[in-house]
């Protein structure tokens, strides 16, 4: 006889543009043994790194018996996005410099590694200045890097 097989839940694809979007893919990553991680750059005038500019910082876990994304808008400027950037930055540098799960996964990541070890540098360094005057950014200081 044959068997019917169900099909895999979707994916659950999360728009991380605020800090509550940063809020829910925090919460998802506790709960996760290993993420995926994927970067996008962008041609960038005037700063960036290399001549380029992050884009997005895609993440993936399962979640129960499913699936779940969460593509980071890297690309907001201006004093809204000041305390964003600086929560996404501060969940990204404890994602990577963290030894505790989840294990960050990717595939020929080295470069991209690097890249957004300098947008993490230049994200902490705005941050500060935000905060020095009167923005209220939440930047931390990066124990140490590879």
């Amino acid at each position: 006889g044959s068997r019917a097989c169900s099909p895999a839940p979707a994916p659950r694809v999360v728009w991380v543009g605020d800090a509550e979007g940063v809020r829910e893919m925090r919460a998802a990553l506790a709960g996760a043994a290993r993420v995926g991680i994927d970067t996008e750059w962008a041609e960038g005038e005037g700063g960036g790194v290399g001549g380029a500019v992050l884009a997005t910082v895609q993440l993936a876990v399962t979640e129960g018996s499913g699936e779940a994304a969460f593509v980071c808008d890297a690309l907001q400027r201006g004093p809204a996005a000041a305390q964003y950037l600086s929560a996404l930055g501060s969940e990204l540098r404890s994602l990577l410099l963290s030894p505790a799960p989840p294990l960050p996964v990717g595939f020929a990541f080295a470069a991209d590694a690097q890249k957004l070890a300098a947008w993490l540098r230049e994200a902490e360094a705005a941050g500060g200045e935000a905060e020095a005057a009167g923005g209220g950014g939440e930047a931390e200081a990066v124990g140490g890097e590879e």
